[in-house]
């Protein structure tokens, strides 16, 4: 079956290093060879990386037209990284690194010597959903340095921006994000600034990816960034997002009982992309029966063969890395995803069709 793989030449982690290699001199992987002929031009010294979650390639042409600011400003298109959702691909652009390396693999990790399902960014019980006591479990085992912080320490200030609730201090609407951009941007000195908004993501997940109030979000995006650019015109303001999005219908993993009781916990990883832990006795049995009733939806993928075919990229593994692996993979090339509980996501993203995964980079004032 067809499915899309992540393009490991020109992804998410080229552009982090091509950042890195700018204002360091070093990286850990290879870099994007677009931007890197854009920084061999001009030695910029100003420099700001925004992320816009969910505002990916099929988004933006779904909702701006080609004579709108950020596709008219389109330099390059890229692949996020596998699976193409937040956890993993934002890490990779604010680590450098891929999945493999970080540990950040998905929303929902399974930790064996805890025995929990966890929520990675929330440090929420996947179950039960209720805070586990004691550590950010996901802080303990996948601590990375961020690329601001390595920027940092070669004499150019560099720092980060989140809004609230993400930074409790952080601003509460687009307009104060905005304008609190607008402000670090203005500073005299020599900068990096990594910059993250949840928008369209938060919305498309609740209303779908064509609904009107995304439009206007997404439209609102535009607007505010030709402002931004034209009243800060002595910075290189790199706009991506970390994937894209489709709307999605779910299998909930318990309407077959001969396939739920092959299972030892819920599915992990995310909805069109998930890790399924199964019974030792039911190791070899559950291929058939899986592709029984999923095989015109998904790809299914043995432990084995995640690790030799490199699904979450390269470099030194991250300790835990086999242990957050399940026993199988399915990745959805359909607009179907699995669910475990009521009310699941109207849109969604991490699966494996191209058009969730590809990412148009604009780069304004260049």
């Amino acid at each position: 079956m067809n499915y899309y793989f992540f393009n490991k030449n020109n992804s998410l982690v080229q552009i982090s290093n091509s950042i890195l290699k700018h204002f360091t001199g070093s990286c850990f992987h290879d870099t994007s060879k677009e931007l890197d002929e854009v920084f061999a031009k001009k030695q910029y010294t100003k420099v700001a990386l925004m992320l816009f979650d969910g505002f990916g390639k099929s988004i933006r042409e779904l909702h701006l037209n080609e004579k709108d600011y950020l596709r008219r400003k389109k330099a390059f298109t890229i692949s996020s990284v596998f699976p193409p959702t937040t956890v993993a691909a934002t890490s990779a652009v604010c680590s450098g690194k891929y999945p493999i390396e970080t540990g950040w693999l998905g929303w929902r990790q399974y930790f064996k010597n805890h025995n929990l399902v966890v929520d990675m960014f929330t440090n929420a019980n996947s179950v039960t959903h209720e805070k586990i006591p004691g550590p950010i479990l996901s802080e303990l085992y996948c601590s990375y340095t961020p690329i601001w912080e390595i920027i940092s320490k070669h004499n150019v200030y560099s720092t980060s921006l989140y809004p609230y609730p993400i930074d409790p201090l952080g601003p509460k609407s687009l307009n104060e994000f905005f304008s609190e951009a607008d402000r670090l941007l203005k500073k005299d000195n020599s900068h990096f600034y990594y910059m993250y908004y949840p928008e369209p993501d938060s919305t498309m997940h609740i209303k779908g990816i064509n609904d009107p109030s995304v439009c206007r979000l997404c439209k609102e995006i535009n607007k505010k960034l030709v402002k931004l650019a034209r009243d800060n015109k002595d910075n290189l303001i790199i706009v991506l997002s970390d994937h894209s999005m489709v709307d999605t219908k779910y299998f909930n993993i318990y309407e077959h009982d001969d396939f739920s009781k092959m299972l030892k916990t819920i599915n992990t990883l995310d909805a069109r992309s998930c890790f399924f832990n199964v019974k030792e006795e039911y190791l070899e049995s559950f291929a058939e029966v899986f592709n029984k009733y999923y095989k015109d939806y998904f790809v299914l993928k043995t432990k084995k063969e995640v690790i030799e075919e490199k699904w979450f990229g390269e470099g030194t593994p991250h300790p835990l890395f086999e242990d957050f692996l399940g026993d199988y993979l399915a990745t959805s090339i359909s607009d179907y995803g699995f669910t475990y509980e009521d009310f699941p996501l109207v849109a969604n993203h991490a699966g494996s069709l191209e058009e969730e995964s590809l990412i148009d980079v604009s780069l304004l004032n260049i």
